[in-house]
């Protein structure tokens, strides 16, 4: 009988994770507000653009079968935090930041490490 590793097992698991949504393109923000959806595992856009100095409003779709949560993190702490959306849910909020790349995942369980994050660059 042959025997797989159960590290090589989780490795193909999240490979196949990963690969089971497309993020799309970077997106440029050039007005003062944009969307971020979440499914199972998924933020989309996975890059998101924005200029520095504007007020801007993030409507957070979850478009997944779970609920999520929304975060943006500074290198040091969380600057935005929208608490568990049900699936079909949506809320929204405003923020303004100083120039600079931040994190935006979601802060349940592992879901950040299964690929729900991205990137947001303020300049």
């Amino acid at each position: 009988m042959h025997r797989t590793r159960p590290s090589l097992l989780l490795i193909i698991l999240a490979l196949a994770i990963a690969g089971c949504g497309d993020a799309g393109a970077p997106v440029r923000e050039r007005g003062d507000a944009f969307t971020v959806t979440l499914d199972d595992y998924l933020i989309r856009p996975q890059e998101v653009r924005v200029p520095k100095g504007r007020r801007m409003t993030v409507t957070v779709i979850n478009q997944g079968q779970l609920g999520h949560t929304f975060r943006i993190r500074s290198v040091n702490h969380n600057v935005l935090r929208i608490t568990t959306i049900k699936p079909g849910g949506r809320a929204s909020r405003s923020f303004q930041l100083a120039a600079g790349n931040y994190t935006m995942f979601c802060a349940v369980a592992n879901h950040e490490e299964l690929g729900m994050s991205g990137t947001l660059t303020v300049g």
